[in-house]
């Protein structure tokens, strides 16, 4: 654009750039009542009625010193209520030249807005404009009748001054549905003789979207409208106006309405990527030639529009509809999966959000993983990729294609393994380390083949220090150098994954796995500092009853019962342990035994076994929050007997003599609990659990960004 269009308000006005040749009109509609009203003029009368408009703004002012008032930023503006009020009875004198003129059907209407468009763009005459009810005429006539094309760009000028610093003029203006106009003009084949005016309606634009009535108000199609004329081939805008209409259109996806409505439209969303692919083919995506401050702000408001449309199509992913819309085995899906290669940052995240919230259900999983294969480049961008949203983004979604069973073994043996630890040492970029964490933990789960990998040994040479050293090790590492509570969570969390596949698993011989987990234990004699961390934390609940419901499975087996108890010569875990089973804390708790002597464990051992105790996995369908807290106070007391009951039967005959006596007591009191809960249940049946799903709602490009900032906080 060329010129000078601001004016010193800055205000920008497009005049500077209209061709007033259109001499092109529309029949206005004919109202007789209104006509009557009014003589009919000859053409010299209505010229002159014209030009007395100009008349209306030729006020004396008073001398001011300007430039002192704009230095001061913190000055606030002194509103002259005397002086206001004698320019709205000013122009209220205009109206009536305004309905003769409008009523004739003059030609000379258009000169007429032009002239109160001019004076619009001093600020002193915008409120008067609304007050004196020019601006709702104007307005009226907008809505109601099809314009002469040179009008209706004098009274969008005169509308969008009067908006641009007015908020009740901005609430009229959408009231009056003006965005509705404001699409019919840009829609229009003629609109492209008047395309210097984009930039000016796009600023209009996002004034009225601002408006708490102007969803309800705007049509659906906003969006649709303005991605199309961005990516208009035939005609196409230079790069300012192109970010203005990608950046109006996303301020409207902002609202469910408009992105049901582009989710819904025939090719809309195909219109949404290609205008984001288009950001690169058709501007420099870097144009940093020379030191030209110039170029360096254009790259960076290029940048920041493909990040707003990005996210605006995250939103619109995390919708049911776009689920109905796109499924995974479709075109557009397709042209997805192709950006997970791309080059551009910005493609890949895009893609890695939108069909990451496609793998909502393991259906969905199994196809991505087994037919499209799209863990391929997910796992290359791991290996490569040091951008921290681009990884977040990879990561999330590998944590969804994680979850269904058939799919673990598949990851696993496609390399994963090997290029996580590199994440894993971003101690720079802690969301990262977490979030891969998480993922490695969703592979272990329940799946044996990724717990050897995991565990496996860093090196076959025996000379070197990591033959005896595993990937496991270097998380153990990481959980001991960092004061990161999450991250020491999630680490515990993925052992205790661990424990639980090597004691619980059903896939292989019994004597196959107790050589395994006799294996694990010997390489990994420190789990136990993760481990009793788990359980002695009180900031996750669930997580923690999560570590006893597996402490119980391990003092099932004669190995993993040593672990467990020599945990428990931390007070920490011991005294957590006594609260459960006796509901009182360790300091108040008084132990009735005597010494005698040993004797075999066996019936004592037993005596969990006749309340019909297993251990229960503590993850909860969601209740109410106080009848949770109860049931899981209730498992974790259950699962702490089991827990007392074989470590006396695996260990107890190993124990000193007073230590055994403090367990046994211990399983009686905790016996008795257990019993008096389980009457008061009567009836009513133990409650449902169930794996919890963390897929949970769709993500969007911001919780990307924010996600596992709110973790670690």
């Amino acid at each position: 654009m060329g010129g000078d269009s601001t004016n010193e308000t800055g205000v920008i006005d497009p005049m500077s750039f209209f061709d007033e040749d259109s001499n092109t009109r529309a029949t206005l509609a004919s109202f007789e009542d209104g006509k009557e009203k009014y003589k009919q003029l000859t053409e010299e009368e209505q010229k002159n009625m014209s030009k007395s408009i100009a008349d209306i703004f030729n006020l004396k002012e008073e001398a001011e010193n300007r430039e002192d008032v704009d230095m001061d930023d913190d000055a606030e503006e002194v509103v002259d209520v005397e002086d206001r009020e004698r320019r709205t009875e000013r122009l209220k004198g205009a109206l009536g030249i305004l309905a003769q003129l409008w009523w004739q059907d003059s030609v000379f209407i258009n000169e007429a807005a032009e002239k109160l468009a001019d004076g619009s763009r001093d600020a002193k005459w915008r409120v008067p404009l609304g007050d004196s009810g020019i601006l709702n005429f104007f307005l009226e006539i907008l809505n109601a009748h099809t314009l002469r094309h040179a009008l209706r760009l004098q009274i969008l000028r005169l509308v969008g001054n009067s908006c641009a610093d007015t908020v009740p003029a901005q609430q009229q203006a959408s009231s009056s549905c003006l965005s509705k106009e404001l699409v019919k003009l840009i829609a229009s084949p003629r609109f492209k003789d008047s395309v210097h005016f984009l930039e000016y309606i796009c600023k209009l634009l996002d004034l009225l979207i601002q408006q708490p009535s102007e969803p309800d108000m705007a049509p659906d199609n906003i969006p649709i409208v303005l991605l199309k004329l961005a990516f208009d081939r035939e005609n196409p805008v230079d790069m300012e106006d192109y970010i203005a209409l990608v950046n109006t259109a996303v301020a409207y996806l902002g609202h469910e309405k408009f992105q049901k409505t582009l989710v819904k439209g025939p090719q809309a969303l195909d219109t949404a990527l290609a205008v984001l692919v288009d950001s690169y083919t058709r501007f420099d995506s870097h144009p940093s030639i020379g030191p030209s401050t110039t170029h360096e702000d254009d790259a960076k408001v290029l940048s920041q529009m493909r990040i707003n449309l990005n996210s605006a199509l995250s939103d619109i992913s995390a919708l049911p509809e776009f689920k109905e819309a796109c499924p995974v085995v479709s075109p557009f899906s397709s042209s997805l999966r192709r950006w997970l290669s791309s080059e551009q940052i910005q493609l890949q995240v895009c893609a890695c959000i939108m069909l990451g919230n496609l793998a909502r259900n393991d259906e969905a999983c199994e196809l991505f993983v087994h037919t499209a294969r799209v863990h391929t480049p997910l796992i290359s961008i791991l290996k490569d990729v040091n951008d921290s949203q681009l990884l977040h983004a990879a990561l999330g979604f590998l944590k969804n294609l994680a979850l269904p069973i058939k799919n673990k073994e598949v990851l696993g043996s496609s390399g994963i393994f090997e290029v996580l630890p590199r994440l894993w040492l971003l101690d720079m970029l802690q969301p990262i380390q977490l979030s891969s964490i998480s993922l490695s933990r969703q592979l272990v789960n329940g799946s044996m083949e990724n717990v050897n990998r995991v565990c496996a040994r860093l090196s076959a040479d025996e000379d070197s220090p990591a033959h005896e050293r595993s990937n496991l090790s270097l998380l153990i590492a990481l959980f001991d150098r960092t004061d990161v509570e999450p991250i020491r969570m999630e680490i515990s969390r993925l052992i205790t994954a661990v424990c639980r596949v090597f004691t619980a698993y059903k896939g292989r011989p019994v004597e196959e796995l107790n050589e395994t987990r006799r294996k694990f234990l010997l390489r990994h004699p420190d789990i136990g500092r993760p481990l009793s961390f788990m359980v002695s934390q009180t900031k996750w609940p669930i997580v923690r009853s999560e570590g006893w419901f597996v402490f119980a499975l391990m003092a099932r087996h004669p190995d993993s019962a040593q672990c467990i108890s020599d945990m428990m010569q931390d007070v920490a875990v011991f005294q957590p342990l006594v609260e459960m089973l006796t509901g009182k804390p360790l300091l108040e708790y008084n132990p009735a035994y005597a010494i005698h002597t040993p004797r075999s464990t066996t019936s004592d051992s037993n005596s969990s076994g006749t309340l019909g105790i297993e251990p229960q996995s503590p993850e909860p369908e969601p209740v109410q929050p106080h009848a949770q807290a109860a049931e899981m106070a209730r498992i974790d007391r259950e699962n702490a007997l089991v827990l007392v009951s074989e470590l006396l039967k695996n260990r107890g005959n190993d124990m000193a003599v007073m230590r055994r006596a403090v367990f046994e007591d211990l399983l009686k009191g905790g016996g008795e609990l257990v019993m008096s809960s389980r009457e008061g249940m009567e009836g009513n049946g133990p409650a449902k659990w169930r794996e919890p799903d963390p897929r949970g709602p769709g993500l969007n490009l911001q919780e990307v960004a924010m996600e596992s900032i709110r973790e670690i906080s």
